[in-house]
């Protein structure tokens, strides 16, 4: 942080100084909470032993506090996964964990869209619904700015690049 990186991910404790410094500087913190209860659960295919997969909950723990204290200091988050190859398709429980470290479901889907783009550095194709954006847009069921879960488990629709390629709406 003090050598004026754009992102931090992956870091946990965190302390007060460095948290003000990153909300000073605008520096993004991408906290990445939930691809170790992914390990932790699914440890047998990864070869973990139970005392690690204990070891990753007590990481994730304090991830989740770190990610607390951060949103408390005013830093901005964005929304990563390290979504390893079997994990796909999980990758928004993220969601949930921002939401639970104190962001409300409106902002951990900018964190997810909007921010995401920002740390990308494609802020200006990605990220909103928008003229001349890529047209990658997701419809749920329910409304995700109050229940985040609609947009973790209640995705119906999806269109990439101006095409639908997911349709699993009910016919009336």
């Amino acid at each position: 942080v003090r050598a004026g990186t754009n992102t931090l991910e992956h870091a946990v404790d965190l302390d007060d100084a460095t948290l003000a410094q990153m909300a000073r500087q605008g520096t993004i913190y991408v906290p990445t909470i939930d691809h170790n209860r992914y390990y932790a659960d699914f440890r047998a295919d990864y070869g973990y032993s139970d005392d690690q997969a204990r070891g990753l909950e007590a990481y994730r723990a304090r991830n989740l506090e770190t990610a607390r204290r951060a949103i408390k200091a005013g830093v901005k988050l964005a929304m990563g996964s390290d979504a390893v190859h079997m994990m796909f398709g999980q990758n928004t429980r993220e969601l949930g964990f921002l939401v639970l470290a104190g962001m409300t479901p409106l902002d951990a889907l900018r964190a997810a869209t909007v921010n995401g783009a920002e740390v990308l550095g494609l802020g200006d194709r990605i990220g909103r619904v928008a003229p001349g954006y890529f047209a990658d847009i997701v419809a749920v069921e329910g409304d995700p700015s109050v229940d985040i879960d609609a947009a973790i488990y209640g995705v119906t629709w999806v269109m990439k690049g101006g095409a639908v390629v997911v349709d699993r709406r009910q016919a009336p």
